[in-house]
């Protein structure tokens, strides 16, 4: 038992120093079944590696399978592989670059594309350069329509959305924010964030809020008390000091409640 338990924590804590590597190299051998994935970087020692149980392999813009992604052993790949943890280590994700510098657009930012269709809470999209991407969405996902409040079902197949994806530690791609507008798209993303930026327009003292306008040109009432902390130029400050309007940024949290709280406000000078 003793020695079981010692294996377990000591797999733990190999587990913490789990690192993720990403590069350019040739795929010199490619044998999934065999165990034996070689990627030759330039500069550095052959990787021997192997293939993550469930891995994300793509080519041309789209997934491929094992069977297909052979087809690019003796070529340039580019591989996110999981070090440290095993023996060897895991490759988690191998692309062809053209495809790989895709994925780093669709997955970041604000994306515009067509809605093709629903399945399996993935929104199946088509972008302008005709690719199509599905991009999960989760009941933390904010749809919006002109503004306001919206739900999967008020947008048509064909339609152009403006999404904020954001990529997860299992690879999947999700939707912070779905809008027919790209200004709601951002605001929806920005709202997720634990810091934002932009200029404080107003503070109520007697109920401690403070009126912000973000870059995304959101408008929101943010709160704060005795343990939040004003700096300017590295110096902390007293919440009576600032004068607005005053670019900040604010580092936020929430409360047992929900709503927005600074935990930290950092003044930036007004150019």
């Amino acid at each position: 038992m003793r020695m079981l338990a010692c294996v377990a924590f000591c797999m733990a804590v190999l587990a913490g120093w789990a690192e993720t590597e990403i590069f350019l190299a040739t795929l010199a051998k490619f044998d999934p079944e065999g165990g034996a994935i070689v990627l030759k970087r330039a500069g550095k020692p052959d990787m021997n590696a192997t293939l993550h149980k469930k891995p994300r392999l793509w080519m041309g813009k789209q997934p491929a399978d094992i069977e297909a992604f052979r087809q690019m052993e003796g070529k340039q790949v580019m591989a996110r592989v999981s070090v440290g943890v095993q023996v060897r280590p895991v490759v988690r994700e191998m692309a062809d670059p053209d495809t790989w510098k895709w994925l780093e657009k669709v997955r970041r930012g604000i994306v515009k594309g067509a809605l093709v269709g629903v399945e399996d809470n993935y929104l199946l999209i088509e972008l302008p350069d005709k690719s199509r991407f599905a991009y999960k969405f989760t009941p933390k996902t904010r749809f919006e329509r002109d503004g306001k409040p919206a739900t999967l079902e008020d947008f048509a197949v064909g339609e152009t959305l403006y999404l904020a994806p954001r990529l997860l530690s299992n690879l999947d791609t999700m939707l912070l924010s779905v809008s027919n507008t790209e200004k709601d798209a951002q605001i929806g993303r920005e709202r997720t964030l634990p810091s934002l930026q932009g200029t404080i327009q107003g503070i109520d003292r007697q109920k401690k809020i403070l009126r912000v306008l973000t870059r995304a040109g959101d408008v929101r009432d943010i709160r704060y008390d005795e343990n939040t902390e004003f700096t300017f130029k590295g110096k902390s400050v007293k919440v009576e000091q600032i004068k607005p309007p005053a670019r900040a940024t604010i580092h936020r949290t929430r409360d047992e409640e929900g709503n927005d709280y600074a935990r930290k406000v950092t003044i930036q000078p007004n150019n």
